[in-house]
């Protein structure tokens, strides 16, 4: 008998090491696990085509929350459990911050991610890191699909700066950091937590019967909402306080250490050679 049924697993910093790869023993043991039947939810503030690749690169299949709990989807089957769109009036006035305080910015629909300029070549290698496909639009007008997320990059020390002025500037959307560099605007009740619960709800899992594991702020909602929520050795002292457990960090399988200890009660010292 596991002790969750529904584990959901942050990607970067936490699936993913700081190489961008899953290390040997996590893809394994999600392997493992999926095969048994437990629900492995990937949760990230990643578009679809940056996280789709690494089911396949794990070699599982189920539903993704994407866009921090903007839209839950399953891209096997085309079910659609959640989508939280942004209003549209206010998209210029990001734009025009984004430009103003020097950040980069992109638009996150549903399933695409869009910029209106040709990028910068440190810019598409980051793209290229995350899988994503920058597609170039004349005119905001031509993009018709829901706009579920606005990413604003710049460096940590900017962005520390711009922060605090882009969520007073935005209060009726939500504006977290979903990373060292990255400023992202979603809709007011979009988080993984939310995504976390409409996952549940879709496959008939009780929350006390899910378990989480990330390493930021915005995984926060997402520890709140499982049964029981694990900080890798990576996170923030806050993120880790809020935690019910910290595990290695994503450069040494914490989240294989996680699973294996939380989810299937082993010790990790009988799991060397897995």
């Amino acid at each position: 008998m596991f002790r969750y049924d529904l584990v959901a697993v942050d990607v970067d910093g936490t699936l993913i090491d700081d190489a961008f790869r899953v290390p040997p023993k996590t893809r394994a043991i999600l392997r493992e696990i999926h095969a048994a039947g437990i629900v492995v939810v990937l949760a990230t503030g990643r578009n679809p085509s940056g996280t789709v690749p690494l089911l396949s690169e794990i070699g599982i299949s189920g539903p993704l929350i994407v866009h921090n709990g903007a839209f839950v989807f399953d891209p096997a089957t085309g079910r659609e459990f959640l989508t939280l769109a942004l209003g549209r009036s206010r998209l210029p006035d990001l734009f025009r911050f984004a430009r103003e305080h020097g950040l980069h910015y992109d638009v996150n629909t549903t399933y695409h991610l869009y910029v209106d300029a040709l990028i910068a070549s440190e810019m598409a290698a980051l793209y290229e890191a995350y899988y994503a496909k920058p597609l170039v639009v004349a005119d905001w007008s031509e993009v018709t699909e829901p706009v579920v997320k606005v990413t604003m990059i710049g460096s940590e020390a900017h962005v520390d700066r711009i922060f605090p002025e882009a969520v007073r500037a935005f209060p009726e959307y939500r504006v977290l950091r979903s990373g060292e560099t990255y400023i992202d605007v979603v809709h007011p009740e979009a988080n993984k937590g939310a995504g976390l619960k409409a996952v549940a709800a879709a496959y008939g899992i009780p929350l006390s019967r899910t378990m989480a594991i990330g390493n930021y702020y915005n995984d926060l909602e997402m520890f709140a909402v499982a049964d029981f929520a694990v900080a890798m050795a990576n996170s923030p002292e806050e993120v880790k306080r809020r935690a019910d457990a910290v595990t290695a960090s994503n450069n040494e399988e914490g989240v294989y250490l996680a699973i294996l200890r939380y989810v299937l009660g082993d010790d990790p010292a009988g799991r060397e050679t897995i």
